[in-house]
């Protein structure tokens, strides 16, 4: 690394250096980009720092009098490539813009900073393809343990809050996995990482001062940005440690350079009366968009309902998974739309072939609220508008509430379509520099502008044939550059036959460039000319988008509606390709699935080969299922698919089984397998009771509840007692809908006891020595969990099979109780081995030693004496 840059060492770089760490003095926390041309730059630690990251060559130069400098470069028309590298590195960039023309300039060309990006506030590169939501947030702790949370999706405009308890708040903030934290400087990191559990490292936390998160002026300045009077229409009056909190967001955008965010227009409540809300131990037991293995995409419910066919509509499914519909009217009237693309099949395959290929709207609409939308970007977003006018159209046809309202309000074109195609050529450009975006007829100074030099651009482009005529040598050639212009060039060995009237311009190594009086006006006539059009239509270009963005409300609009669309045309399809049926859905807590599967797994096996299974579920009659039976039986599996139903039923899809009635859910918990938290110092267990606290404290009569092997952790009287315990605790304090898998065989007494508490397993079949798996739920319990032929199925060695059953039988005769376990399998083993290798010498050592009261490992030593005495 370099030595860092002294103030006082300024005077010995020349004045373009000088400029540059005027800028890095202020940001030393960040990479610069500084434009150069056609590049931008970095310098000294800069360059270091990211050239390895960014894969790019690393070289140095001198400026004025100072030693050289390292210096790392990337092109600026392919920049964004190389921010996403740093911004994923959690690095922060600082874009630092020529703001005048280079030609022009009396002396340094003047630069400013145009923004400053960071991983939570960045939008960049192929954003209108890109599926996932990307979230600011910013947390807010009171000295009560309450914290506000906010997060924003600058990429769409998505602003959601929340505050409560520091634990319910994490769980939101995990589950919306944002790119970067901003948190009040005064805070200890450390701490609050611990707390919002997010010590991975792969979310970047970012401290900024305190009084930015001021509650009195975040309700002002967001309600300046909103044009509203009170946050209050919004849902999120009094929940003024989440304003603090999107207040702060909103100040460190502008810091950095955000001052156009007119598609930011509402701010909305994470937990409301209409969505349920899913703790993050729920959503990543279910894998409901993470599989357990990786964390990837693979194997998720998510993955297996996204028959999207935009981006947007993939986002809408996978928020629509995490915060599920609780309200009835919500539910069935998206349900009416997928029902009736179930069935009017010809309009489903319609709208999905309208929005096969529609550029991202909802993204569109955010590069144009924040300014950044360029010439084809805005085509796109022309095209996608007029096609939710035939979307429209085609939905005016539909007969469903759902898909009936969405034709009536997707709006009307209001010129928007006609203004832009006017305005933009047909091969629209990346950017907006270069000229070629503004279509001949749009402009009358801009056609004469351009009809000025017509005859000049088509004298050099015929230039080339014409010289290669005169002159005989076929390799000559007609090129340009920002240096030297137009010119000739000649290859060496053709040198000599250059005409008279070429002027010897530039000596390359093997050719000669020249120019010609004739050449050289046609270039200034064009260059001039050339620079008025480009900077006219910047202008025109500008003006239009100015004119788009007045029509916001009806872009953010229509583009909610198009992604609506197609997630409702995407859920028909699902339905119609599995063979889902469509749920009833009820405001009681009957819970009755006939034939459900489960939707992942399902999947992955080939057709027709998973098991299906019923469930019965009341609050009334049948509260509570012990569930029995072996490992590897598919307790896990059916447990999953319960919850993955009511899910899938609850956001208005239809589901994997014959027939299903399901009362309404408020939410879903889960227990469900087992997970270290060794960085928190939390085992197995402690964050198995963890979990079932959470649960126990949160779950009410119309929650669907889900525990796997609680208790399994510990000892076991200690986790047979947590477990009947936790069951127990349901069934008379909660009254939930619930189903409790489990390898502790007593609790199918509780059935006894309790008049709700049903048993049932999971059925076996046993064929000579082998256990055969059926994976039926039928009513009963089990008595035995089949563990020594699991563990046969798994490899363990004959030997070890062969004495486990040995001690199992030991253990079922009775004769131990759990204290004197250890010393009666002791001498049970010093028996049965030594007696059979020589039981006359043995038997007079036993007479004389008392093995009924030795200690375990007192045995264990009079084993290996005596097996060596005997040898």
């Amino acid at each position: 690394m370099t030595a860092p840059f002294q103030k006082e060492d300024s005077a010995s770089f020349t004045p373009m250096m000088r400029q540059y760490y005027a800028v890095k003095e202020k940001h030393p926390d960040k990479i610069l980009f500084f434009r150069m041309g056609d590049f931008y730059e970095m310098f000294g630690d800069d360059a270091v720092k990211a050239a390895p990251m960014l894969g790019i060559a690393l070289t140095s130069r001198a400026h004025g009098s100072a030693e050289k400098i390292p210096l790392a470069g990337v092109p600026y028309h392919s920049y964004e490539k190389y921010l996403a590298k740093l911004l994923a590195r959690g690095e922060k960039v600082v874009i630092v813009e020529q703001v005048e023309d280079p030609a022009l300039a009396k002396g340094i060309v003047k630069r400013e900073i145009v923004e400053i990006l960071t991983p939570g506030t960045a939008t960049i590169g192929d954003v209108e393809h890109d599926s996932k939501p990307m979230y600011l947030a910013a947390l807010y702790q009171n000295d009560h343990g309450k914290m506000g949370v906010a997060a924003l999706d600058i990429s769409t405009g998505v602003f959601l809050i929340d505050e409560g308890d520091s634990d319910i708040v994490a769980e939101r903030i995990k589950l919306l996995e944002p790119a970067e934290i901003l948190y009040p400087d005064n805070y200890k990191l450390e701490e609050l990482k611990k707390t919002t559990g997010f010590e991975n490292g792969l979310t970047q936390f970012t401290g900024f001062e305190q009084w930015n998160f001021d509650s009195k002026t975040a309700e002002r300045e967001l309600n300046q940005h909103f044009g509203t009077s009170t946050l209050d229409g919004f849902g999120v009056g009094g929940a003024r440690l989440a304003v603090a909190a999107a207040g702060a967001i909103y100040r460190y955008l502008k810091e950095n350079h955000r001052e156009r965010l007119s598609h930011i227009r509402k701010i909305t409540r994470f937990d409301n009366r209409e969505l349920m809300t899913l703790d993050y131990s729920t959503v990543r037991n279910l894998e409901l968009v993470r599989n357990l293995t990786n964390a990837s995409e693979e194997n998720t419910l998510f993955l297996v309902m996204n028959k999207c066919s935009t981006a947007a509509g993939a986002r809408r499914l996978q928020s629509a998974l995490l915060r599920p519909f609780k309200v009835k009217v919500r539910i069935e009237r998206r349900q009416s739309g997928v029902a009736e693309l179930v069935k009017n099949r010809d309009l489903c395959l319609t709208l999905r072939k309208l929005t096969n290929g529609l550029a991202d709207l909802e993204k569109l609409a955010g590069r144009l609220g924040i300014g950044k939308i360029n010439p084809r970007q805005l085509a796109n977003l022309k095209d996608a508008i007029k096609t939710s006018l035939n979307i429209k159209e085609e939905l005016g046809r539909a007969n469903s509430p759902h898909l009936s309202e969405i034709g009536r309000t997707i709006p009307p074109d209001t010129g928007m379509i006609d203004s832009i195609g006017r305005a933009l050529t047909n091969e629209a450009p990346l950017v907006i520099s270069k000229g070629n975006i503004i279509r001949r007829g749009f402009s009358t100074e801009l056609d004469e502008l351009n009809d000025s030099i017509k005859e000049a651009r088509l004298y050099i482009a015929s230039l080339q044939k014409k010289e290669r005529e005169r002159t005989g040598i076929n390799t000559l050639k007609v090129g340009f550059n920002k240096i030297y212009g137009y010119y000739l060039e000649i290859t060496k060995a053709n040198a000599a036959s250059a005409p008279a009237d070429y002027i010897r311009k530039q000596t390359l190594v093997n050719a000669e460039r020249y120019i010609t009086p004739e050449l050289k006006d046609k270039e200034s006539l064009i260059l001039s000319a050339e620079e008025k059009i480009f900077s006219l239509e910047t202008k025109l270009y500008l003006d239009l988008v100015e004119q788009v963005n007045r029509s916001m409300a009806d872009i953010m609009l229509t583009a909610e509606l198009l992604a609506e669309t197609d997630l409702v045309a995407a859920l028909a399809e699902l339905a119609v390709q599995n063979g889902y049926c469509r749920p009833q859905i009820f405001e009681d807590t009957r819970l009755e699935i006939r034939n459900g599967r489960h939707p992942v797994i399902e999947s992955v096996l080939p057709a027709g080969s998973f098991v299906a299974n019923d469930i019965t579920l009341d609050a009334d009659t049948k509260r509570i299922i012990i569930l029995t039976g072996p490992n590897m039986s598919g307790k896990s599996t059916y447990l999953r698919q319960i919850g993955l139903i009511a899910i899938m039923a609850q956001i208005g899809s239809y589901v994997p089984a014959d027939s299903a009635e399901i009362g309404l859910v408020d939410r879903v918990f889960t227990r469900v397998g087992a997970l270290d938290n060794l960085a928190r110092g939390q085992s197995t267990f402690l964050v198995e009771m963890i979990e079932a606290a959470n649960i126990l404290h949160n779950a009410t009569k119309e929650s669907l509840v889900l525990l796997d092997e609680v208790g399994r952790g510990t000892s076991t009287f200690d986790g047979l007692s947590v477990a009947w315990a936790v069951a127990e605790y349901i069934n008379d304090e909660i009254n939930a809908r619930t189903v409790f898998a489990t390898h502790y065989h007593e609790l199918t007494g509780m059935a006894e006891i309790y008049q709700r508490i049903h048993n049932y397993q999971v059925s076996v079949k046993k064929w000579e020595d082998r256990v055969v798996f059926l994976h039926h739920i039928i009513e009963g319990g089990c008595d035995d969990s089949y563990g020594i032929e699991v563990a046969k199925l798994a490899g363990l060695p004959r030997q070890s099979i062969s004495r486990a059953r040995q001690i199992l039988k030991l253990l079922e005769s009775g004769k131990f109780v759990q204290s004197e376990l250890g010393q009666g399998l002791y001498k049970e083993k010093v028996q049965t081995t030594l007696f059979e290798a020589k039981p006359s010498k043995v038997e007079s050592r036993l007479e004389l030693t008392d093995v009924d009261n030795m200690t375990p490992l007192e045995a264990l030593n009079f084993l290996q004496q005596l097996k060596g005495d005997l040898n």
